[in-house]
């Protein structure tokens, strides 16, 4: 008998405790979200804002750009709009190591999804005459779309830059359908940071097969740093992030095009 009443002594004291940190748990999660549901919002919040800036970027800069006369916007550079014609009526492109000291007088082209959105005021800041079309969840399929109205337009830019292998399974002939409506331009392609999928491989086997077709690592300085320039979602760029993201992307465009004595 005392045995059993100690028993259902206790047993009702654990009811009790255990009731208690229910009760306990509904209120800290009524009067403060847990951490990585306000960190999520965050970086809703963050992309949203960046998206806005994009559409507000893509009115703007479309119209100061004509990009395929090359011929005659040479930005100061020392080559003459005769010596193009000399060099034959076929080109259109003329060389960026010609034209350029650095890679952030380009007119950079990017077409990406969210991660390149992440880092959208880094980009503008780095490549002024530059154009970034980025949008959350963009898949290279979507990316190709985007591609073939600016190649319509001939609003290629002298480089295209690629983050397009983070949403979806990409295959080889996707990515060299890309290479075929750059119109000969150099192309770029950034490597993808916490992501299950093969994206990384399949780029550098295509990239292999073009001399005008390079990669941009990011993958490897994402992860030595992966606190301070990838956010809690593994994915998308902290502040400190997307200026690195963005400066590693002109100093790779420097070094194949440009820096060559």
């Amino acid at each position: 008998m005392i045995m059993r009443r100690m028993t259902e002594t206790l047993y009702k004291g654990l009811t009790i405790v255990v009731l208690l940190l229910c009760l306990f748990g509904a209120y800290s999660f009524v009067t403060a979200p847990p951490k990585a549901y306000a960190a999520r919002l965050e970086i809703e919040n963050m992309l949203r804002e960046n998206q806005r800036i994009a559409a507000e970027m893509k009115v703007k800069r479309l119209k100061q750009i004509t990009a395929a006369k090359y011929s005659s916007v040479f930005k100061g550079n020392k080559i003459t709009r005769e010596e193009v014609s000399a060099a034959g009526s076929g080109q259109t492109v003329i060389p960026a190591a010609l034209r350029y000291n650095d890679a952030r007088e380009m007119y950079v082209v990017g077409i990406g999804d969210s991660v390149m959105l992440s880092g959208l005021n880094a980009l503008y800041e780095e490549f002024p005459n530059g154009y970034f079309d980025a949008v959350f969840g963009r898949t290279i399929y979507e990316g190709m779309n985007v591609l073939y109205k600016l190649e319509k337009n001939d609003q290629l830019g002298d480089v295209l830059v690629f983050s397009l292998g983070t949403n979806c399974y990409i295959q080889e002939e996707d990515c060299e359908e890309l290479i075929r409506h750059s119109g000969g331009r150099p192309t770029f392609w950034i490597s993808t940071v916490g992501v299950a999928n093969d994206s990384n491989d399949v780029m550098k086997r295509v990239i292999d097969r073009h001399p005008d077709a390079y990669m941009i690592d990011w993958t490897t300085p994402a992860m030595q740093n992966h606190s301070r320039y990838i956010l809690p979602d593994a994915l998308h760029l902290t502040t400190e992030g997307s200026y690195a993201y963005a400066e590693l992307i002109a100093d790779v465009i420097t070094e194949k095009l440009i820096d060559h004595e």
